[in-house]
């Protein structure tokens, strides 16, 4: 009876520290959530969001959401019930009700319990996924892509030096610096960021540094209060040769603030068609248990304050079909096309 009576409490501590665990977790999430994402977060639309996840492990779970409890179903029947905070931007305490839900589910079904890890996670997932910004958790054994695996490219003819950037990495910067370096008799530049998805934004600022020698190269800004910033050139010595950007439909996130700041700030010609319009940026978040949040945390802005999320940036001159045209100038897929290059080697011309 003793013994029964050990196992019983070891069991009830085990439980209870499994259930404390995650609890912090998610804890950690929602509030790195609340605190950080670019716009205030309703946190029970997000925590329901996930929660309704809960039958991808077990589809004899079912959540449901009432108007001041929450339900669990498990073979048609009420498995739990559970109090809505008075708040609904209290996540801690909706933290508190996720973890408990997945510790009474993890009880009442053989499923949950073997995919105990994947529900928590899949759940967060669900969570981050309906804030349908971009945003997304990763999964703690989830294999990251490797972003920068396109390679740069520099092409020298006798006067114009072109470099393609499919897309950015931690040494595209210095590449493009010494690909200049090379070629002392190159008479002006040509950056192809045709169908560059963007990166971390403090390698276009690298870059545009290269070119520009003082004043704002992009602006940030969010809901945190550390969020608005404003990252400035402050360059002795930088190449002054004329510049064309090639930009297309395809050309997002940083690698829209890099053609708009070279645009705005070193007179670069824009040729190509409308950017996508990706101007939020993203944080990453990693936490104890190996996942990690990616987190739209802000967008960014032109040098002249121009906003770039979900509008994108218009080129110089704009060809569509290959073919120059006036405005309006529509977004099209251009990347590799030879017409961009040729046009902007005619537009240099007139520059030296």
């Amino acid at each position: 009876m003793f013994k029964k009576l050990i196992l019983i409490l070891v069991f009830a501590i085990n439980a209870f520290s499994a259930h404390a665990d995650n609890q912090s977790f998610i804890t950690s999430v929602y509030g790195t959530i609340t605190q950080k994402h670019i716009t205030p977060v309703n946190i029970e639309e997000l925590a329901i969001a996930g929660l309704k996840s809960i039958s991808d492990v077990d589809k004899n779970l079912v959540f449901s959401n009432g108007k001041d409890v929450v339900y669990i179903y498990y073979h048609r029947k009420i498995a739990g019930v559970w109090h809505k905070p008075q708040k609904s931007n209290d996540y801690k305490s909706w933290a508190d009700i996720t973890a408990k839900i997945i510790h009474k589910i993890t009880r009442i079904s053989p499923r949950a319990k073997r995919y105990e890890i994947f529900l928590t996670e899949n759940i967060l997932a669900h969570a981050v996924a309906s804030l349908n910004d971009h945003s997304k958790y990763h999964f703690s054994d989830e294999v990251e892509d490797d972003f920068g695996n396109e390679k740069i490219y520099a092409y020298f003819d006798g006067r114009y030096l072109y470099i393609q950037i499919p897309s950015f990495d931690t040494n595209t910067a210095d590449y493009i610096k010494n690909s200049i370096l090379r070629y002392p008799q190159t008479q002006a530049v040509i950056l192809d960021l045709r169908g560059n998805k963007g990166g971390q934004i403090n390698i276009a600022i690298d870059i545009a540094k290269l070119f520009i020698d003082d004043g704002i190269i992009v602006s940030t800004k969010g809901q945190a209060k550390d969020s608005t910033k404003y990252y400035v050139a402050k360059q002795k010595e930088i190449f002054t040769l004329p510049l064309a950007v090639l930009v297309d439909q395809g050309t997002a996130s940083s690698a829209e603030a890099l053609a708009a700041a070279l645009h705005e700030q070193a007179q670069a010609v824009l040729i190509g068609t409308q950017t996508f319009g990706k101007g939020s940026i993203q944080e990453i978040f990693a936490f104890d248990n190996g996942g990690k949040l990616a987190l739209t945390s802000g967008e960014f802005f032109t040098p002249s304050g121009e906003k770039v999320d979900k509008i994108g940036i218009w080129p110089d001159y704009c060809i569509i079909n290959n073919q120059l045209v006036d405005e309006p100038c529509t977004q099209q897929d251009r990347a590799g096309n030879m017409v961009d290059i040729n046009f902007a080697k005619q537009v240099l011309y007139e520059q030296l």
